[in-house]
């Protein structure tokens, strides 16, 4: 019988990193932010208090860094979509609909309580503000990059983001009301507008 590989310290460190990363995920889902605690956190990963201490200082630290592998992820699924081949060669069409998948997915639902609960705690939006950033920034430079963005780039971004609002926000309200007719029409203006303010 072949024994085990032996682990680096990187590697053991980076294995318990990414546990408590993906408990944070989940628990900001299952739970939402203000239940996401410390104990909570550690039962879900199998690490002990002392096991998350000795990688982040704080519950905020923890989450702002779950916050950032939210972002990279996301991102990561959106260069997927982008760069596959494509049935219908109809780009705007199928980014379109990534967006809504996106912003009903478990990773959002985190995403959303993070942001919400940073509009009142100071310290937890300063923690957080870079890994918005970089996901706003990231969006701009992807719109800037499609094949027919027109010269000012800024503003296809912003009108790609704004995008990424709408459904966000819709996000929240379908699971409490949802009118279909009005749900295809936001699909198909969303798809119109961004489709028209791409060059020829």
């Amino acid at each position: 019988m072949t024994a085990a590989p032996h682990r680096t310290q990187q590697e053991r460190r980076e294995e318990t990193i990414g546990k408590l990363l993906n408990a944070t995920i989940d628990c900001l889902v299952d739970l939402g932010y203000r239940d996401t605690s410390i104990g909570k956190i550690c039962t879900r990963a199998g690490v002990s208090h002392g096991g998350l201490f000795r990688h982040f200082s704080s519950r905020t630290a923890l989450i702002a860094e779950a916050t950032r592998e939210v972002v990279q992820r996301h991102l990561t699924e959106l260069h997927a979509v982008i760069e596959k081949p494509l049935f219908d060669g109809d780009i705007i069409e199928v980014l379109v609909h990534s967006f809504r998948h996106a912003a009903r997915s478990p990773l959002t639902c985190a995403w959303r309580e993070v942001l919400l609960a940073a509009r009142t705690n100071e310290e937890l939006r300063h923690a957080v503000a870079p890994a918005v950033q970089s996901f706003e920034d990231a969006i701009m430079e992807i719109a800037a990059q499609m094949p027919g963005a027109p010269e000012d780039s800024r503003e296809f971004g912003t009108l790609v983001l704004s995008s990424l609002h709408m459904f966000d926000s819709e996000a929240i309200c379908v699971p409490i009301v949802h009118n279909e007719d009005i749900t295809q029409r936001r699909h198909d203006w969303a798809v119109e507008l961004l489709r028209g303010a791409l060059t020829p």
